[in-house]
C-alpha cells in the first residue's frame, strides 16, 4: 500500500473555504505521504472536484493540468434582463474567446485565448442565471462571469461556482477528506485495504494519453535517461503523430516515462533500428 500511495491519485470533493493547497496539505498528512500536490486550483469560495497526487504521481500534475474543466455556476447579474438578451449574449462566448485573467490570480495578466467548448442557461429568473460551461484550461467563471456582464450593459458577477469535472475526474469519482480519513484508519488500524483502494486511482489509468509498451531490458536505460529505441519496443498505440505527447509503460503496465514522439506510429513500424521517442520526465525507476 505504501508504494501505491507514492503513485496515486485521490480526487477530493473539495468543499468552500479551505484553499486548494490546503486541501492538498490535510489529504498529504491523512495517508502520511511526504509530498502531494493538486491538479487545478480552486480559489478558497468554489467547491468541487480536486485531483490531490501524492509522492511522484505529482510528476505529471503538469499534463493533468492542460486537461479540460467542467463547472456549474450561479450568476448574479447588476439588473434583471430578458432571456432572449441572455442567450444572444452566452452564445457570443461559446468557442475561442479572448481572456485576461483576474487581478487576483497568480499567472501573468496578459491578454491569450481561450477556448469554450459548451456554455448552458439551466434557469434564468430576473437577475440570477445558472448556467454549465466545458471550459480549456486555464479559463477564468469569474471572468467570463463579468464580461458576460458587460457584454449585456448592465454588469455582474460569480455568485457561486462549483467544478463538476476535472480531465477523467467527476464528481460521482470524488471522496471527502473525512472519508479518506476513515479509510486510512481501516489500513492502518484494522488491516483493512479495501476501502482506500477503492478511494485511490493509479497514476497510469488517469492519463490521456496514447501508450508505447516497452521490454523489461529496456526499462532500465529508459529510466535512467536514455531514450527510447525502437528495438525495446514490444507495442504502441496506433494514431501516434510526430511531437505528440505519450506514456512509456512497463509489460505490467506500470507508468515509466513521459516521453515526446520522433516519429508517427507507421513509422516506427517501418523502421527497425533508431530513436523512436525522446524521454521527457522519468516517473518510475526500473
Amino acid at each position: 500500500m505504501s508504494e501505491f500511495l507514492d503513485y496515486s491519485i485521490v480526487p477530493i470533493d473539495k468543499p468552500v473555504g479551505p484553499t486548494s493547497h490546503e486541501v492538498s496539505a490535510h489529504a498529504r498528512r491523512i495517508v502520511g505521504v511526504k509530498k502531494s500536490g493538486h491538479s487545478g486550483t480552486l480559489d478558497a469560495d468554489v467547491s468541487g472536484v480536486l485531483p490531490v497526487l501524492f509522492g511522484n504521481a505529482c510528476k505529471v500534475a503538469g499534463l493533468l493540468l492542460r486537461e479540460g474543466k467542467e463547472y456549474v455556476c450561479v450568476f448574479e447579474l447588476g439588473a434583471p434582463v430578458e432571456r432572449s438578451e441572455l442567450d444572444e449574449a452566452v452564445a457570443r462566448f461559446r468557442g475561442p474567446i479572448y481572456q485576461c485573467p483576474p487581478e487576483a490570480s497568480a499567472v501573468k495578466k496578459e491578454l491569450r485565448i481561450r477556448r469554450i467548448y459548451s456554455l448552458d442557461v439551466l434557469e434564468h429568473t430576473g437577475k440570477w442565471v445558472l448556467f454549465t460551461a466545458s471550459v480549456q484550461h486555464g479559463t477564468y467563471i469569474r471572468k467570463l462571469c463579468t464580461d458576460l456582464g458587460e457584454v449585456l450593459g448592465v454588469g455582474g458577477r460569480m455568485a457561486e461556482l462549483r467544478r463538476t469535472r476535472a480531465g477523467g475526474f467527476t464528481e460521482a469519482h470524488c471522496v471527502t477528506l473525512q472519508a479518506l480519513s476513515d479509510a486510512v484508519w481501516l489500513w492502518r488500524e484494522r488491516g483493512d485495504e479495501t476501502e482506500l483502494r477503492k478511494m485511490l486511482r493509479p497514476v497510469e489509468t488517469v492519463l490521456s494519453l496514447k501508450c508505447v509498451v516497452v521490454s523489461d531490458g529496456a526499462l532500465k536505460p529508459v529510466t535512467s535517461g536514455a531514450n527510447v529505441a525502437i528495438p525495446g519496443i514490444l507495442s504502441l498505440d496506433e494514431g501516434i503523430e510526430r511531437d505528440d505527447i505519450v506514456q512509456i509503460l512497463s509489460g505490467k503496465g506500470e507508468l515509466a516515462c513521459i516521453a515526446k514522439a520522433l516519429y508517427s506510429t507507421g513509422e516506427i513500424k517501418a523502421r527497425r533500428n533508431g530513436i523512436a521517442f525522446d524521454v521527457e520526465r522519468v516517473i518510475r525507476a526500473f
